[in-house]
């Protein structure tokens, strides 16, 4: 099977021809993302703009592995410093769930990580990241609440909240 490559930015586009069928195919990068709770049963949110909705967003950190030799803790510990300003060690993180966002077109990998935190280690507010616009805590309740209403549509944040539901928070 040979993919013609079509576009090649940042993230790759490939068409992929199968039997008579031709598929395009998106090479993006895998990702980690943090479920950052407090002792209060609140779920660490970031807002950011995303041009592809042109609104911004409330959304778990996240970010995507793209330095080279750089593995899944060291990013997600990194991601986190840059978006929250919360230092954690590795060992801090715990893998909870991994799960494929977009299998129509794509073969991405996006992994959950489970990081408890005490809520005065976080300063609220802005942040030095050029993506996050601010930084704040939000009910887990608060959070379903927003989810049912169609108010929060990102996928990764979305398990998040089930997976906390399912382990009682």
């Amino acid at each position: 099977m040979q993919d013609e490559k079509v576009y090649d930015g940042w993230l790759k586009v490939f068409k992929r021809k199968i039997g008579d069928r031709t598929y395009d195919i998106l090479k993006d990068y895998d990702a980690v993302a943090a479920v950052v709770v407090n002792e209060y049963n609140e779920l660490l949110l970031v807002k950011q703009f995303r041009p592809a909705l042109m609104e911004e967003t409330l959304e778990i950190p996240a970010g995507c592995l793209d330095i080279s030799g750089e593995n899944e803790i060291s990013s997600i510990v990194r991601e986190i410093s840059e978006e929250t300003g919360l230092s954690i060690k590795p060992e801090e993180a715990k893998h909870i769930l991994s799960y494929k966002p977009m299998v129509g077109f794509s073969n991405s990998l996006m992994k959950l990580y489970l990081i408890n935190v005490k809520k005065d280690l976080v300063k609220l507010g802005r942040v030095e990241d050029e993506d996050v616009y601010e930084v704040l805590w939000m009910d887990i309740d608060k959070l379903g609440q927003d989810i049912s209403q169609g108010k929060n549509l990102d996928v990764k944040t979305i398990l998040a909240y089930y997976y906390l539901k399912s382990l009682k928070y």
